[in-house]
């Protein structure tokens, strides 16, 4: 889905659709039920983003199956005393040597080359990175519940201790 080709105005109506459906609930069943609806509505009032948002949100639940049945494929992989089961199947960037096309495949990790296996040993580190950025978040959140053990949630603990969550999430610690 290409949202840089639409018109401004298609771009703000679909905004204003999502904006819809996350106020409307904080529930993911109701929500995606919603999103439907409004989506179907869109489709039957021929609104030029709507064919492609479905078409784009049919594909990447059809890719979803696709890659849980082919995670179903475990490698058994022996580290530091435990055996991992891991899936045989992943995804590469692969380049069409022809067309020049670079595109997303799906194969056994053991027929591919030595490159392409250095590259997602690259993105998992890159992927880990981010895991350690949200636990800081979390950490930074759970020290509100240190500092006032009474409130229920950090937007309470902050409010009771007179701090503006987003200035307290953002700033470092002193060292003691």
């Amino acid at each position: 889905m290409n949202r840089n080709a639409w018109e401004p105005e298609e771009k703000a109506e679909y905004d204003a659709l999502l904006a819809e459906v996350v106020a409307a609930t904080n529930r993911t069943p109701a929500r995606l039920d919603l999103f439907e609806r409004k989506l179907n509505d869109a489709i039957q009032a021929h609104r030029p983003w709507a064919r492609e948002v479905e078409r784009h949100c049919v594909r990447s639940g059809l890719a979803k199956e696709i890659k849980a049945f082919q995670d179903r494929s475990r490698a058994m992989v022996a580290h530091n005393g435990r055996v991992l089961n891991l899936p045989k199947v992943q995804s590469t960037l692969v380049r069409n040597e022809e067309s020049g096309e670079v595109f997303h495949q799906r194969e056994l990790i053991e027929l591919w080359n030595w490159d392409q296996i250095v590259e997602k040993r690259a993105e998992a580190l890159r992927a880990r990175r981010g895991y350690t950025e949200k636990i800081a978040h979390y950490d930074k959140l759970l020290a509100l519940r240190e500092m006032y053990p009474e409130a229920n949630t950090p937007a309470e603990a902050a409010k009771a201790l007179g701090l503006n969550l987003d200035e307290f999430l953002g700033v470092e610690a002193k060292a003691a």
